[in-house]
């Protein structure tokens, strides 16, 4: 039975790199929202115009994990889920097309976090543009996932991928 694969995890904390590893190990098709949102809008969108853009990505990515997952494929959404009401809306939303949801979360000191981020800002031509204003604005919004929400997890640390 083809599975979703949610990652969830603040920015920096190494989201996409799990994607990437889990997308070959699996085999699963990865769809990374920010990879989707930079190549068909730029890097940095004013807030009005990235809303209004994330929901339109947002509706392709459901759909193409919904076809993926009826071709009996493994999908994974690299999206970030920082909410429990998110990581709700997405259990949701999988289950409308799996019987298997499971969640993949990271977890990171948030200075290391930071660090990555502003670095890869700085660098990454195909990274969405994140200053250090905003890198703190958004850390208020992120919820480590509690044991209340009864999901099914896979926890890594900040340091998963040295070891793999």
């Amino acid at each position: 039975m083809a599975a979703v694969h949610l990652i969830v995890g603040f920015m920096g904390f190494g989201k996409t790199t799990l994607a990437k590893h889990l997308e070959k190990q699996l085999p699963a098709v990865r769809l990374t929202h920010d990879e989707f949102m930079a190549k068909l809008y730029g890097r940095n969108l004013p807030e009005k115009e990235f809303r209004e853009k994330y929901a339109i990505v947002d509706n392709l990515l459901w759909n193409l994990a919904r076809q993926v997952i009826s071709c009996g494929t493994d999908v994974i959404l690299d999206y970030g889920f920082w909410s429990k009401e998110a990581r709700q809306q997405a259990l949701q939303n999988a289950e409308l097309f799996s019987e298997k949801v499971i969640f993949h979360e990271l977890i990171c000191d948030m200075q290391i976090a930071k660090n990555r981020v502003l670095e890869r800002s700085n660098t990454d031509i195909d990274a969405l543009k994140i200053d250090e204003h905003c890198f703190d604005l958004f850390a208020k919004q992120y919820e480590p996932i509690q044991e209340d929400e009864n999901l099914e997890v896979i926890r890594y640390r900040q340091d998963w991928f040295t070891k793999n």
